[in-house]
């Protein structure tokens, strides 16, 4: 099989043509750049100002969601507008990004205390771009906001004793949380750009040898006030048993005088019906003084003789005659 050559000619450009299709590809491209340079997007909850380099100027805020355009040399300074959070923990929870150790601070007595306290703050937006010229950072937490609570922190607890502390923890944290939210009202880098919503002291922590002291000192106080209830109801039941025991005594006396005093009636009354019924004996068998005694003793005699009768069946005899025949003449019956 015979080759035979194929000559194929190149189609020719011109070039002017080449040139024009280059610099409109590079126009679209610095287009393209300058366009994405141009542009920003700003989510829900973010403010932001643009800032020129060339001219020195800095926008007003603009609040997202948004979208706006910009020199391209221009830059943008961010921050949300949300609440935010910054947390003094101890050092092993102090983690996260707004988490700082807690300060430890040294009381009056020289006693190391450690102060939990949560910050929650937001930003002015309308006025964010005032912040940006103090802080072109964005740091004013870092620098302004956690450094006050540390100084504020230690200049009220270094004034009180441990026993002060223990004794108005609470009042130490409400003069705490006031004093740290007037000191950023009226901080002149932040008057009127933050808003402290709240301030919360969660936690005065104390060093292990004192909390274990404090609980010594808690149980022996709990031990003193529990004998003392029960020294306090052993006498209660001692007061209680003597004035029991004084009022039954009481009472008896009172019933042994009473008893006393109607048998003394009782023999008054029966002394005095024996001295009549004998009078009226006397009198009724005219009898001398010597038959009245005698007859006096006689009466006297069989009343206790029946009185004796009382505890039973009992005949009274009477001994008569010269055979000494007993015939009864008194029958007593109970």
């Amino acid at each position: 099989m015979a080759y035979v050559p194929v000559e194929v000619r190149g189609v020719k450009i011109p070039r002017r043509m080449a040139a024009g299709f280059v610099i409109a590809i590079l126009l679209f491209l610095v287009a393209a750049v300058v366009l994405s340079l141009s542009v920003y997007s700003l989510p829900a909850g973010v403010v932001a100002v643009v800032v020129d380099p060339v001219s020195g100027q800095i926008s007003k805020p603009v609040m997202g969601p948004a979208v706006g355009f910009k020199a391209p040399w221009a830059y943008m300074i961010e921050d949300t507008y949300a609440i935010e959070v910054i947390e003094f923990v101890q050092k092993e929870k102090a983690a996260g990004r707004w988490a700082f150790s807690a300060p430890e601070v040294l009381t009056k007595d020289g006693v190391t205390v450690t102060v939990e306290m949560v910050v929650r703050y937001r930003i002015v937006p309308q006025r964010f771009d005032e912040l940006v010229k103090k802080f072109p950072q964005v740091d004013y937490d870092d620098k302004v906001l956690v450094p006050k609570a540390r100084q504020l922190i230690r200049d009220v607890i270094s004034k009180v004793s441990l026993d002060y502390l223990i004794e108005n923890r609470d009042q130490i944290a409400k003069q705490i949380e006031q004093q740290y939210r007037e000191a950023v009202e009226n901080d002149p880098a932040l008057a009127g750009l933050v808003d402290v919503l709240d301030v919360n002291v969660l936690n005065f922590i104390l060093p292990a040898q004192v909390t274990d002291a404090i609980n010594r000192k808690v149980a022996a106080q709990q031990d003193a006030i529990r004998a003392q209830f029960e020294r306090q109801r052993v006498e209660e039941l001692a007061r209680a048993n003597y004035t029991r025991t004084v009022l039954a005594a009481m009472a008896e006396a009172n019933a042994t005088v009473t008893r006393a005093k109607a048998q003394a009636a009782q023999i008054a009354l029966i002394a005095n019906a024996t001295r009549t019924a004998i009078e009226m004996l006397i009198k009724a068998a005219g009898a001398n003084a010597t038959e009245a005694a005698r007859l006096a003793e006689l009466y006297i005699y069989l009343s206790g003789l029946r009185e004796v009768a009382q505890t039973g069946n009992v005949q009274i005899l009477a001994i008569s005659g010269g055979a000494g025949q007993a015939i009864p003449v008194i029958p007593i019956t109970r």
